[in-house]
């Protein structure tokens, strides 16, 4: 990159900015169904610098936020990206703490506050490096794109659990790539610690059921009666004895598959008089690239068919309701080398390359061809959280803003790449 340049555009990168605009965004509450508002902040402010912008609307009230400086249509589009919903709402009885409200603070170097980490502090380091560009009026060959998304939140609608607010898992990145909204090359701001994810892990939400016979409790101890909550005992302790088994033999880039029995249902707590009729295992499943989903629904029915031989009752359901594939780039594609060497050349060090185990937006770009990496501050957990062997997710969310600058000053350099 053209050193006089980056300089030019670099001026605008400033700590105290990054952190007021990172407050700003945590300042908006913006919960899975709830994002229009920080859409129409993030609009507003790639208007006042003179981008072209755009609210694309994915359903009633939840547009996804777009702008775009223009190049002369003869090089790369590059789109800068990440999701607006934040994990939670922000008023959970469960959650105390500055790191779980939408309120943002700011304590040495440190902004504590709902999405910080997850993840408007990688927006607001794309969204001043974007603006540095535009404010600079620097000449592009290729597009560079700014997208705020509604709906990638792990959530998804099951049973009575069901609107706007649980739909998640890619809502607004499908709508966006589906719907004319596209570049060569995509990068996702989610909080990889700066390191470069070019592999994510996919996952299948699963559904198991069983079901008992319709009795009054008072009569369940009669032959003949099933009753659903203890077969789903059953089912429960054949999966524990089958997820070492799926997991010991596969590994990708240092990750293994994963089985986490999530939750469990069954019977009626108001009505305990009478005999469950159906109780239900949920399963969150992490597979690594490679694997394949139908593979997974026939390795799971064999655990259920084997247990049913076993113990003569009918075979339980299984029904999948989320099925997010993993994904990977090759390290030798152009956008994973050009942003290993803008890493460099801030940073003055390689980045590590990592595989992500959350759930990403990145699975949707590039099965749209649409080459698409994660890449962003935040993860790195606060010295204090971490002498009490806490975690982001236990602790509250927070950001470091050496790390929005460096983010920030990242995306500039590899725009500038990129789109020159």
């Amino acid at each position: 990159m053209e050193s006089s340049i980056f300089k030019k555009c670099a001026k605008h990168i400033k700590k105290k900015k990054l952190r007021d605009t990172l407050i700003d965004l945590v300042d908006i509450p913006s919960p899975t169904s709830g994002e229009k508002a920080l859409a129409e902040y993030l609009v507003n402010r790639m208007n006042s610098s003179g981008a072209r912008t755009t609210l694309q609307e994915v359903s009633l009230d939840r547009p996804n936020a777009i702008g775009t400086i223009s190049g002369n249509g003869t090089g790369s589009n590059l789109m800068l990206t990440g999701h607006m919903d934040t994990s939670y709402d922000g008023n959970e009885e469960y959650l105390v703490g500055k790191g779980f409200k939408p309120k943002g603070v700011y304590e040495n170097g440190w902004i504590w506050g709902l999405g910080a980490n997850n993840m408007k502090g990688g927006l607001a380091s794309a969204l001043v490096a974007f603006e540095a560009i535009q404010k600079e009026k620097i000449p592009l060959k290729g597009d560079l794109i700014f997208a705020g998304v509604v709906g990638e939140i792990e959530k998804a609608a099951i049973e009575e659990f069901r609107g706007e607010e649980m739909a998640g898992y890619g809502t607004g990145s499908r709508h966006l790539v589906l719907h004319g909204v596209t570049a060569d090359y995509a990068i996702l701001a989610e909080p990889t610690g700066l390191r470069i994810s070019n592999a994510n892990l996919g996952v299948i939400w699963a559904k198991i059921s069983t079901y008992g016979t319709v009795s009054h409790s008072a009569m369940a101890h009669r032959p003949g009666i099933k009753n659903a909550i203890r077969s789903i005992h059953k089912v429960q302790a054949a999966i524990e004895k089958w997820i070492p088994k799926f997991t010991k033999s596969r590994e990708f880039m240092g990750e293994k598959p994963s089985v986490n029995i999530s939750s469990i249902r069954g019977g009626w707590p108001w009505r305990l008089s009478r005999n469950p009729v159906e109780a239900s295992l949920y399963l969150d499943i992490r597979i690594i690239p490679g694997q394949k989903i139908e593979d997974i629904r026939r390795e799971i029915r064999k655990v259920l068919s084997d247990l049913a031989k076993k113990t003569g009752d009918d075979e339980a359901s299984l029904d999948f309701y989320v099925t997010d594939p993993a994904t990977y780039v090759n390290p030798e594609e152009e956008i994973v080398q050009s942003l290993n060497s803008s890493h460099n050349e801030i940073t003055k060090s390689l980045p590590d390359y990592i595989a992500r185990r959350p759930g990403a937006d990145a699975t949707h770009f590039n099965h749209y061809g649409i080459p698409c990496i994660c890449y962003g501050p935040g993860f790195r957990v606060h010295p204090e959280v971490e002498k009490k062997g806490q975690y982001m997710h236990d602790a509250g969310e927070h950001i470091h803003e050496d790390d929005l600058e460096i983010a920030s000053k990242v995306f500039l350099n590899l725009a500038l790449k990129i789109c020159t």
